[in-house]
């Protein structure tokens, strides 16, 4: 064969493990800029959810407004649906556990060492944020005479559920939309995503496990984390792939 022609060959089996890999974009090293945004944004949402809680401040009243009306519908709808709102706990939870496991597998696999530490990195301080907050802020969660399903105990500032939700799922639509082919499956996956991170906050609300603030507190920490995180792990690859390439300039 031509060699002139093997080069080509090689650039276009690349970019085609490139395209169908999980490997991570690179945007937020790219632009960190985004994922300072995130941390910024997602911070003050948590630290205006956070003073309201402890200031008694007026959103309390929300919260208890929409527990109240949320528990009537939940118990007059039909056992269907009370099954599919349950499901999103097991979703939030157990499934993201699993989610997690798949891709730290895949990516130690394939050696995609930034996409592993994400992993690691991200699920591992998601269990500690919520400890560690929950325990400070020790909130009580919603208590109903005629329970859903049943009656948590654990502290429910901030939902820890929509915390994981944000980080798995956000980090999913990272890894999936740059790979899709056209406009139309780029859309298709970010609503897909922000359907389901929705769906797992709503449910506990639906259930009574927890107040709208709390579900409000999560989403912003899941924001500041994937921001923190998943930026720092693109900016720390990529300054040791230049480091690499400067002292092996061949390679």
């Amino acid at each position: 064969m031509n060699r002139t022609l093997v080069v080509p060959l090689q650039e276009k089996k690349l970019d085609r493990r490139t395209r169908t890999s999980l490997r991570t974009p690179g945007l937020l090293a790219r632009w960190p800029l985004i994922g300072v945004m995130m941390v910024v944004l997602g911070g003050l949402l948590f630290g205006a959810m956070a003073i309201n809680l402890q200031t008694h401040g007026p959103l309390l009243a929300v919260d208890a407004r929409v527990a109240n009306d949320l528990h009537a519908i939940a118990l007059q709808s039909s056992p269907a649906m009370r099954e599919v709102m349950i499901f999103g706990f097991y979703l939030g939870e157990h499934g993201i556990v699993v989610i997690g496991l798949i891709l730290a597998l895949y990516f130690l696999y394939k050696r995609f060492w930034p996409g592993l530490a994400m992993v690691v990195i991200a699920w591992a301080a998601e269990g500690a944020i919520w400890l560690v907050l929950s325990q400070y802020y020790h909130r009580a969660r919603p208590v109903f005479d005629v329970p859903v399903w049943h009656q948590m105990t654990e502290p429910g500032f901030p939902s820890g559920h929509s915390i994981a939700a944000v980080m798995c799922f956000g980090l999913l639509a990272y890894l999936i939309v740059p790979k899709m082919p056209s406009r139309f499956w780029k859309a298709v996956v970010s609503v897909t995503a922000v359907l389901v991170i929705l769906f797992i906050g709503f449910s506990r609300l639906f259930v009574g496990d927890h107040y709208l603030t709390d579900v409000l507190a999560g989403y912003a920490l899941g924001v500041a984390l994937c921001g923190s995180v998943y930026t720092l792990v693109e900016v720390i690859a990529k300054n040791m792939e230049h480091k690499h390439s400067r002292k092996n300039p061949s390679a």
